[in-house]
């Protein structure tokens, strides 16, 4: 049982350029470069709302990839720039579902569809063991992004 969040505050867009490192032999951007991606625009999607996500570890909070999901649909290259759409598709107890579009920047296919896809992230604590989130937590999660946004710990 979850939560479908509210579409408008669940979604942020990052932009991301392809660097040189992250392509191969083709020119293109290999296929094990997209989760990096994916991450950059998770943890900046977290930034948005008022979380440190090195403050949360560092109170045994830890959002663990369990499941990852991606489609290719057409070739980045090196030095081009991707929007990545970051949704939060799913809140449940103890995980929460991002969901994914990479679109490109500009040329002459501007706002083709690169990649799509998603992330199931558990809630561990720093053992690894699966945790409830807290409702703080939760309502970190479902708000919008924003400089006003803050997360205040529970019990401080």
């Amino acid at each position: 049982m979850g939560s479908t969040p509210d579409p408008v505050a669940a979604r942020s867009v990052v932009r991301v350029r392809v660097r040189f490192c992250e392509t191969d032999l083709m020119g293109i951007v290999h296929h094990g470069s997209y989760p990096a991606y994916l991450e950059v625009a998770r943890v900046e999607w977290l930034r948005r709302r008022g979380v440190a996500y090195g403050e949360w570890a560092s109170r045994g909070l830890h959002l663990a990839v369990a499941e990852m999901n991606l489609r290719y649909r057409t070739p980045a290259r090196f030095d081009d720039e991707l929007d990545v759409e970051v949704v939060l598709g799913l809140l449940r107890a103890a995980s929460v579902r991002f969901d994914y579009r990479l679109v490109r920047v500009g040329g002459t296919d501007g706002g083709a569809l690169v990649a799509e896809g998603w992330t199931m992230l558990a809630c561990v604590d720093g053992a690894g063991t699966l945790r409830r989130m807290s409702p703080e937590v939760s309502v970190v999660l479902e708000r919008a992004e924003g400089p006003a946004a803050s997360w205040i710990a529970p019990g401080a």
